[in-house]
């Protein structure tokens, strides 16, 4: 049974990607103008949000800073979450990094024999969340041109997160971690350097990513299976087909969230839902990051409830966040047109006119009696010469 399944998910995958060849042949506008679109979402908002926290973050283990943490810390995480010294670092650094940030960090781990397989499945699961340049930048003011919805996001999606924790703590304690010597924290400008050529190798995968599944979301809207989806989910929620099928898009890649109706703020749950959930090119982006060495049932699972969890969390909480942006709205509310501010200027600007206009008319009488006594002189002087000439005449 297992052989035949491998060969349909074989043929599956084949035909898929024939589809898409053709699509791509033959409907190159709508291609190229969604990788376009992809690339604007990489330059505006991933490459700026991750690259940097990729590479301090691969400083962070590669350097031994994560075992600076206090002995009663690793006791205090260790009895709530079943999580080593070690490792409530890295969860609790990557639920506000970036997705595919903590499942580097666990995959170096791995790698380096300081984390079980088991474990590291698991904790991929729980160390995983958007960072706050993209939920403020891409979808928060993007969308709502405000800070608190963010805000509801990352509280929501951290909720989660640590509610399903306390939940896989049961789990975790049974995997016990790996003895290992103390490792010594060092940093050097090698290791600077092959974390940034390491980092950027990594942000080109993402990248690389991001627009082929730009490219499919393109070819499953033009085929009309994002509209049938949309359908249906419209048809168990109080969505309508449009915001779903909107929403589908996002399943596919959350990175399209800013793409979403603006104002709406009945949409924040399901966005926080599938923020929390990553979609599908999270995945595939996980799954490269870890090299298909650590198996993603576990990851999945865990996100799946994480994405239901952090959607009635923020469900609960929406009241009181759109009650504060309510009042904050009406507080810078302009004031009423029946003031009587406007008439008094206006009664000021017309009695300083009045002033200014009968300071000019009275400086102009004074002005004209001046030059009426002037002529006067001027005509009593002229009449004294005319007499003057007469007498000297007679003489």
């Amino acid at each position: 049974m297992k052989k035949y399944t491998g060969k349909a998910l074989k043929a599956a995958y084949t035909a898929a990607a024939a589809l898409l060849l053709v699509f791509c042949l033959t409907d190159t506008q709508a291609a190229s103008e969604a990788v376009c679109s992809g690339i604007r979402r990489c330059l505006d908002t991933v490459i700026p949000s991750l690259f940097a926290v990729m590479v301090f973050s691969s400083v962070f283990a590669e350097s031994g800073a994560v075992s600076l943490m206090p002995a009663w810390a690793g006791k205090l995480s260790r009895l709530l979450f079943g999580m080593g010294g070690e490792v409530f670092p890295v969860f609790t650094f990557s639920m506000f990094a970036g997705y595919p940030v903590g499942a580097r960090l666990l995959y170096e781990e791995y790698s380096a024999g300081r984390l079980e397989k088991r474990q590291a499945e698991l904790l991929a699961g729980l160390c995983f969340g958007a960072g706050p340049a993209f939920i403020f930048g891409c979808i928060s003011r993007r969308l709502y041109g405000t800070s608190s919805p963010g805000q509801l996001l990352l509280i929501s999606n951290a909720a989660a997160n640590i509610l399903l924790a306390l939940a896989v703590s049961v789990f975790l304690r049974r995997c016990a971690p790996p003895q290992t010597a103390k490792r010594r924290t060092c940093i050097s400008v090698d290791m600077l350097t092959d974390c940034v050529i390491g980092s950027g190798r990594a942000m080109a995968g993402i990248c690389a990513m991001i627009l082929a599944f730009s490219a499919v979301t393109a070819f499953l809207e033009r085929t009309g299976a994002v509209s049938a989806a949309g359908a249906l989910i419209a048809g168990f929620t109080s969505l309508d087909r449009k915001q779903a099928s909107q929403l589908v898009a996002v399943f596919l890649d959350v990175t399209s969230a800013g793409e979403l109706p603006r104002g709406d703020w009945l949409l924040l749950p399901y966005i926080s839902g599938l923020t929390s959930l990553g979609g599908v090119c999270v995945y595939c982006q996980t799954a490269a990051v870890s090299r298909g060495r650590l198996s993603m049932k576990p990851f999945i699972i865990i996100r799946t409830a994480a994405s239901v969890i952090s959607f009635y969390v923020c469900r609960l909480l929406l009241p009181i966040f759109m009650e504060r942006e309510t009042m904050a709205a009406s507080a810078l509310k302009p004031c009423s047109g029946t003031t009587a501010v406007p008439s008094v200027m206006l009664v000021l600007m017309t009695v300083m006119l009045m002033w200014e206009y009968g300071g000019r008319s009275g400086g102009n009488q004074l002005q004209a009696h001046k030059n009426s006594r002037k002529g006067r002189r001027f005509v009593h002087s002229a009449k004294n010469c005319e007499s003057l000439q007469k007498r000297l005449d007679l003489l």
